[in-house]
């Protein structure tokens, strides 16, 4: 499955809270036809704005993009701390194979598999729930009107959403929901550090086994799809294409890469920020 025809899937699950998904799947395309990799950290910025039904398409007109500045470490702000910790929820059951974690300001989701078959998915908001949400986590299989997907109240400020694809009874379901403990996931990923540019902050973070991809943004941007001018986007992959970007309007048209060991680290920026972005690519540490 490509990562289009992911972001489809995503969108079509996702109907009911979205707006149409023909528009916003014109504003993310540009950006996934064009990484190497597989475009996590856009597609979970995209997908996590559908489910808070808060996406817009901006228009940017001919802004002028101030340079960056690379921040030194005393000036460095906490919430700029790469990687980023992860969230404290995961599905403890050993059936489920974690395939990756994501967060971004006010959400983090966590995407499972189990045979090479189904999805496990757990969505992690910030805020109040949706009205046809439960107001608790659910403790009887009467309360699962739909066993595949399952939305609750997490407590003041934080809502959950969980769902599959696998067809699961509501019992089924109800177990694993009772699986969804507060122990950080943990997956094999290589970035150990990163230097963040001054008035930075991370945008989006995801880590995969071997593979790292981290979105660094403005604070007034934080977000936004599809990404702004200001932004920088960084992968950190064992394999990877890269080229530059075949599309004029993209925000992020200048690639940079280089190779550390066996990893290739890529970093996507605008022409105002190129020379900060290959700083930012320089100061990349691995742990392998």
């Amino acid at each position: 499955m490509t990562d289009l025809d992911e972001l489809r899937r995503a969108l079509r699950a996702q109907e009911s809270l979205a707006p149409d998904p023909d528009e916003v799947l014109a504003a993310a395309t540009r950006r996934i036809r064009r990484r190497r990799t597989t475009s996590v950290a856009a597609v979970t910025l995209t997908v996590a704005a559908l489910a808070a039904g808060a996406i817009a398409v901006l228009n940017r007109g001919t802004e002028v993009v101030p340079p960056a500045t690379l921040a030194s470490p005393a000036s460095a702000a906490p919430s700029a701390t790469v990687p980023p910790a992860a969230p404290a929820i995961s599905l403890e059951d050993r059936s489920w194979d974690l395939m990756m974690w994501s967060t971004r300001p006010g959400f983090a989701a966590l995407h499972y598999a189990q045979g090479h078959q189904y999805a496990f998915e757990i969505d992690v908001h910030d805020g109040a729930a949706p009205r046809s949400a439960l107001p608790a986590k659910p403790t009887a299989a009467g309360q699962l009107a739909n066993p595949k997907s399952v939305m609750w109240q997490d407590g003041p400020g934080r809502w959950i959403w969980a769902r599959t694809t696998k067809p699961v009874p509501a019992a089924e379901m109800l177990a694993l929901l009772a699986k969804i403990g507060t122990t950080p996931p943990v997956v094999a990923s290589p970035l150990k550090s990163v230097q963040v540019p001054g008035g930075q902050e991370v945008g989006a973070f995801t880590s995969e086994p071997e593979t790292n991809t981290l979105v660094l943004c403005p604070g007034a941007v934080l977000g936004k799809t599809p990404l702004d001018s200001r932004c920088f986007s960084l992968t950190v992959s064992l394999t990877s294409h890269f080229a530059d970007s075949p599309f004029p309007e993209d925000p992020l048209p200048v690639h940079q890469h280089r190779r550390l060991g066996a990893y290739t680290i890529e970093i996507d920026s605008s022409p105002a920020n190129e020379r900060a972005a290959l700083t930012v690519l320089n100061s990349v540490q691995l742990d392998r």
